[in-house]
C-alpha cells in the first residue's frame, strides 16, 4: 500500500510539474509573440510613414514648382499636396504635424498670392516662397525625428553650393 501511495505521489508530482512548466512554456510563448507583433506593427508603421513623408513632399514640391511657373499644372498639384496634407496629419506624430501645417499654409498663402486672393501684396511672393523653403527644412527635420533619424537637414548659415570650387567666390560675390 506504501507502495501504491508513493507511486501516486510521484505522478501527482510529475503531473502538477508539467502543469507547471506547460504554463510557464505558454507564457512566454505568449510574451515573446506579443512582443513580435508589437515590433512588427512599430516597423510597419515607421515603414508606411516614410512612404506617406515620401507622398506629401514630393506632392508639396510639385505644387512649390507649379506655383512658381503659374502654369496648368497648379491646381492638380494643389489637390494632390491637400490629399497627402490630411493624410500626413492622421497617422504622424503631433510634431510632424505641427511643421507640416506651417509648411501646408505657407503654400497655400503662396496660392492665395498667386490667385490675388491673398491678404499679403504680391511683392511678398518671393519672401513666402523662401518661407516655404524654410517650412520644408522644419517639416524635414520633424519627420527625421519621428523616424529616428539624428541630426538636422536644414543648411546652417547662408549656404554656398559652390563651395570649394572655382565657383565659391563668384557666388559669394553676387551677394547671395
Amino acid at each position: 500500500m506504501l507502495l501504491a501511495l508513493s507511486s501516486f505521489g510521484t505522478a501527482a508530482i510529475g503531473i502538477a510539474g508539467s502543469l507547471v512548466g506547460g504554463a510557464i512554456a505558454g507564457t512566454v510563448s505568449l510574451l515573446v509573440a506579443r512582443q513580435a507583433r508589437k515590433a512588427a506593427e512599430r516597423a510597419w508603421m515607421r515603414d508606411s510613414r516614410r512612404q506617406i513623408y515620401d507622398r506629401f513632399l514630393t506632392a508639396a514640391q510639385r505644387l512649390l514648382i507649379a506655383l512658381e511657373a503659374r502654369d496648368e499644372t497648379l491646381e492638380p498639384a494643389y489637390t494632390s499636396f491637400f490629399e497627402a496634407y490630411g493624410t500626413i496629419q492622421t497617422v504622424a506624430e503631433l510634431q510632424v504635424v505641427e511643421a507640416a501645417r506651417v509648411y501646408a499654409y505657407r503654400l497655400a498663402e503662396l496660392k492665395q498670392l498667386v490667385d490675388g486672393r491673398s491678404v499679403l501684396r504680391p511683392e511678398h511672393a518671393d519672401q513666402v516662397a523662401q518661407l516655404v523653403r524654410l517650412a520644408r527644412h522644419g517639416t524635414v527635420d520633424a519627420m527625421r525625428a519621428d523616424l529616428g533619424l539624428s541630426g538636422s537637414a536644414r543648411p546652417q548659415g547662408a549656404y554656398n553650393p559652390f563651395e570649394g570650387t572655382e565657383l565659391q567666390q563668384v557666388f559669394e560675390a553676387r551677394g547671395r
